[in-house]
């Protein structure tokens, strides 16, 4: 079962930023699936550890271009990748300590809600700017 299901309207029509942001849904709809594996924690951690590791790929991909095509919603959009970062970890610290499924589910959803609102709004504000510096 899909947690995210990628739809075109996801689509900002920058082929580099589309192709990451399908990669982290694809990771997130790895991750739900182990709901029924919470004691798998090897795996679990594995999942965690991907899904951080390639948000900050792609973070730093976009700030990139921030810098690169000195984009002025700069500040304020690099300030919601570092609270996602530390949501992420107090995420991981929670279920670390408790292992419950509330936790998990808890994040799934905002890993969920997160990534969809991201995706349609904050990121699309950038769309223009990155278009108009060549970026298809």
């Amino acid at each position: 079962m899909a947690l995210i299901t990628w739809q075109k309207e996801y689509e900002l029509g920058i082929e580099e930023i589309d192709n990451q942001h399908k990669k982290i849904v694809e990771i997130i709809n790895r991750l739900f699936p182990m709901s029924s594996r919470l004691t798998d924690e090897e795996a679990l951690g594995s999942i965690l550890q991907e899904l951080t590791d390639y948000a900050d790929y792609h973070f730093a991909t976009e700030e990139k271009y921030f810098k690169l095509f000195h984009y002025p919603e700069s500040v304020g959009h690099i300030e919601i990748h570092h609270k996602y970062r530390d949501k992420i970890e107090q995420f991981k610290k929670d279920f670390a300590a408790a292992k419950t499924e509330e936790v998990f589910f808890n994040l799934n959803n905002f890993l969920q809600d997160w990534w969809i609102w991201h995706i349609n709004n904050m990121d699309r504000e950038y769309v223009p700017l990155f278009k108009e510096h060549g970026l298809k």
